[in-house]
C-alpha cells in the first residue's frame, strides 16, 4: 500500500479549505476596517470558492475520473 501524504488526502483536502476559509474571514474583516470593497469581494469569492471545493470534487472531479 502506498503512503499518500496527508494533503493528498480527503482530510488534507478540507483542512486546505478551512485553513483558505479563516484567511478569506480576516480578508473580509479587513476589508471593511479599511472601506475596501475590493477586499471584501476578494475574501468573499476566496470562501465561496473553498466551500465549493468538496462537492465540485466529490460530484464532478471524482465522477470524471471513475468514467475515464
Amino acid at each position: 500500500m502506498e503512503k499518500k501524504s496527508f494533503f493528498k488526502t480527503k482530510q488534507g483536502g478540507l483542512t486546505i479549505a478551512f485553513i483558505v476559509i479563516i484567511l478569506a474571514f480576516i480578508l473580509i474583516l479587513w476589508g471593511l476596517r479599511m472601506r475596501q470593497d475590493a477586499a471584501c469581494m476578494a475574501g468573499f469569492i476566496l470562501m465561496v470558492a473553498a466551500m465549493l471545493y468538496a462537492p465540485v470534487k466529490v460530484f464532478v472531479i471524482d465522477r470524471n475520473k471513475k468514467k475515464s
